[in-house]
């Protein structure tokens, strides 16, 4: 990950997997503006602009998971966050209107926003969201990591939005909604399941978000069975002789088709079902509800029958052994 700035106040951002909070009236008044502005450039969010006789006013509450998922909720008077922030790494991020009004400017045009309502974009793309009153706004930033493995194509450089109209996207909003109030709250301790199923969410939503996709035709299709072929593997990671062929049988298409579908998305089918089994492996260490599991135990629940075999390509992908990445979690609890 990029770099983590200093925290407003000048105490040292805390490690990943730690929660901090901002709170602009403990600033002192002639400071305050500043302040908020290093708050936002923290959430790699670009410099926010008060409205005019607003004040730098607001709070944030926000958590970094170990696998890098960064929630913040954030409350303020009427400002404007627009542009982009310089040297973010590259991933996707989510927004959601909890209280206020707002509407939402990019190149599609301007929308108005509500609390039904998603907005989500690649990093490093112009876009302004103007807060026309007093607001609460979830923020969630995701690494590409995480999600461009799930995607046909990878996320266009675009912002959107998403009004639930089916079971998927309402449910989710409804754990958005969740975070928000658990971040209020101050309970969001182990966020690591939450960062699975937002991906598990996200990736059939943004299938049918926008793009060719949105328009249909063979594009669509492909999309659509790719991500059906991925929820199968997802289903079986477990399974030591999970393959390409098992997969293609019960999806009905040839092996040739199915590694050809993966091929278009950058990867091959043994190279997925390998760096997610990795993945959940990964989450399991730093999860303190699989504490009590060996490392060994870890990397067989996720296909891996030699324990050797599974430390090697863990160090490989994430340049850590499993068990620094179990100390490391367990330091930062």
């Amino acid at each position: 990950m990029s770099k983590t700035p200093s925290d407003p106040s000048g105490q040292v951002a805390p490690n990943p997997g730690a929660a901090w909070s901002f709170d602009a009236a403990r600033i002192a008044p002639e400071r305050r503006a500043e302040a908020w502005a290093q708050a936002m450039r923290r959430l790699y969010l670009p410099f926010a602009e008060p409205a005019e006789g607003g004040g730098a006013e607001g709070t944030v509450v926000a958590r970094t998971s170990p696998m890098g998922f960064d929630f913040a909720l954030v409350s303020g008077a009427a400002q404007t966050i627009s542009g982009r922030t310089p040297g973010v790494e590259r991933g996707l991020w989510l927004g959601l209107l909890i209280e206020g009004m707002a509407r939402l400017q990019a190149e599609e045009g301007e929308s108005p926003l509500d609390s039904s309502t998603l907005i989500y974009g690649a990093t490093g793309i112009d876009a302004a969201l103007s807060f026309e009153s007093e607001f609460r706004q979830l923020f969630v930033r995701i690494p590409s990591v995480a999600i461009d493995a799930r995607l046909l194509t990878p996320l266009a450089a675009r912002v959107g939005i998403i009004r639930p109209a089916d079971v998927t996207s309402h449910a989710l909003l409804a754990i958005l909604q969740s975070v928000a109030t658990s971040l209020e709250i101050g309970r969001v301790e182990n966020p690591a399941p939450v960062d699975s199923a937002l991906v598990e969410l996200l990736v059939p939503v943004l299938a049918e978000a926008g793009g060719k996709v949105a328009r249909g035709g063979a594009t669509a299709s492909r999309a659509r069975q790719f991500e059906r072929m991925c929820r199968l593997l997802e289903a079986q990671l477990g399974d030591p002789c999970l393959g390409v062929r098992k997969v293609a049988a019960m999806e009905g298409v040839s092996v040739r088709y199915m590694q050809q579908l993966f091929a278009s998305s950058g990867q091959t089918v043994s190279g997925y079902i390998k760096g997610r089994r990795l993945e959940r492996a990964r989450s399991e260490l730093q999860s303190p509800l699989h504490s009590q599991l060996s490392i060994t135990e870890i990397g067989f629940r996720w296909g891996f029958s030699q324990s050797a075999h599974f430390s090697r390509a863990y160090r490989e992908r994430f340049g850590e052994s499993p068990r620094e990445t179990r100390r490391r979690a367990q330091s930062h609890a």
